[in-house]
C-alpha cells in the first residue's frame, strides 16, 4: 500500500487482464491442492487454461492478496477466505466486491507497481496510450531511478487499459474483465477534446477505440458502495498506524501511500459525500475534525474498523 522503491513489479501478468472466474477458480485450487502451481502441467489440466494463463492466475491471486504462493507451496489468506470463501462473494455478484478487488490491485505498490502508479500518480483526466507510456517511463526513471524495458511497460499499460476500459467493442479479454464494469476508464467520444499525442491506429471496431483516446476523470461516483471506501480506510489506518489522516491526503495521496480518493477516481465532492455515507452507515468509527486549520479524518474505534470484519459483516448482511 506504500511504495517501496526497492520492491517493484511490472509485467508479470503475461498480458492477461484479470478475468471473472480466475480468482475463484485459482483460490479454490490453492485451497484444495496447495502445491498445484508447483506443477505447471497439472495446473493447466486442473484450471483448464494454457501455461501463460496459469502464470497470470497465479499473479492475480497474489496481487489481490487472496492467496500466497511461495515455491512449491501455496495457501489461501484470511482476506481470501473473507472475500471468496464460504459466506463471501465467490461469484463476484456484489458490486462492492469489484470495487474492493480494484482497491487491492491499485493499492499494491509492490506487486502491481504500474497499476499503483496509474491510479495514484497519473492525474491526466484525458489521455492517449503513448502519454501513459511516457508518464510511466518518467516515473520509473525519476522516482525509482531504474530502467524497465519498453516491451514490459507496454505490456503493463496495454493490460491496464484492456482491463478497465468500458466499451462494448473490445477483445474477449476485455469482455471477460469484471473491473471494466466500474467505468474508471472510458474511451473518449468522437467529439471529445484532443489530448494532443499522436497514436497509431488500432484494429478495433469501436471508432472511439480506433481514435486511441481515453478519459479517467475524478467524479462524484454516487454509486460507489460505502463499504468499499470503509474497507480501504480500514486498511490504510491499520498500515499507517496514525490516529488521523488529512482529507487532502486521502484525496490526493502523500508520502507514497495509496489514496482512496485517487484509486476510486473521486472528486473532492465525491469523497466527502461517500465519507458521510460511511459515517452514517458505520457510526462511531470515524469522525471529521478541523484541527489547527487541517481537515482530518479520525479513526475512533480501531477494533470495529478491522478490514476483515468489515468484509464478513457486509456479506453476512447481504445474505440476510
Amino acid at each position: 500500500m506504500k511504495l517501496n522503491r526497492k520492491q517493484t513489479t511490472f509485467g508479470r501478468h503475461e498480458t492477461f487482464p484479470l478475468r471473472y472466474a480466475w480468482l475463484t477458480k485459482g483460490f479454490n485450487a490453492v485451497r484444495d491442492r496447495p502445491g498445484i502451481f508447483a506443477d505447471p502441467e497439472r495446473a493447466m489440466v486442473h484450471l483448464g487454461v494454457g501455461r501463460n494463463m496459469v502464470n497470470a492466475i497465479q499473479y492475480w491471486l497474489q496481487v489481490t492478496g487472496v492467496a500466497v504462493i511461495e515455491g512449491a507451496a501455496g495457501r489461501t489468506t484470511d482476506l481470501g477466505e473473507a472475500l471468496l470463501g464460504p459466506g463471501g462473494d465467490c461469484y463476484l455478484e456484489d458490486e462492492a466486491t469489484l470495487w474492493i478487488i480494484h482497491w487491492l490491485i491499485a493499492a499494491n505498490a509492490e506487486q502491481a507497481t504500474g497499476f499503483f502508479w496509474f491510479f495514484n500518480r497519473f492525474a491526466m483526466p484525458r489521455f492517449r496510450e503513448p502519454q501513459v507510456m511516457q508518464g510511466l517511463t518518467d516515473f520509473i526513471a525519476r522516482d525509482l531511478q531504474a530502467v524497465r524495458s519498453h516491451s514490459t511497460l507496454k505490456s503493463d499499460v496495454s493490460t491496464l487499459l484492456r482491463m478497465y476500459t468500458t466499451t462494448l467493442a473490445r477483445s474477449e479479454d476485455h469482455l471477460d474483465s469484471p473491473l471494466s464494469q466500474l467505468a474508471l476508464i472510458e474511451p473518449e467520444p468522437e467529439d471529445g477534446p484532443d489530448t494532443g499525442a499522436a497514436s497509431p491506429p488500432a484494429k478495433q471496431k469501436d471508432p472511439s477505440a480506433r481514435r486511441g483516446a481515453y478519459r479517467s476523470p475524478r467524479l462524484a461516483r454516487p454509486f460507489l458502495p460505502p463499504v468499499a471506501l470503509h474497507f480501504a480506510l480500514a486498511q490504510r489506518f491499520a498500515q499507517e498506524q496514525q490516529p488521523a489522516i488529512p482529507v487532502r491526503v486521502l484525496l490526493h495521496g502523500s508520502d507514497d501511500w495509496a489514496a482512496p480518493g485517487a484509486v476510486f477516481r473521486l472528486s473532492e465532492e465525491g469523497l466527502m459525500a461517500t465519507l458521510e455515507q460511511v459515517m452514517d452507515r458505520y457510526p462511531k468509527q470515524y469522525e471529521l475534525r478541523d484541527t489547527a486549520g487541517l481537515h482530518q479524518l479520525y479513526r475512533i474505534d480501531s477494533t470495529a474498523a478491522d478490514a476483515l470484519d468489515i468484509l464478513r459483516r457486509h456479506y453476512r448482511g447481504a445474505a440476510a
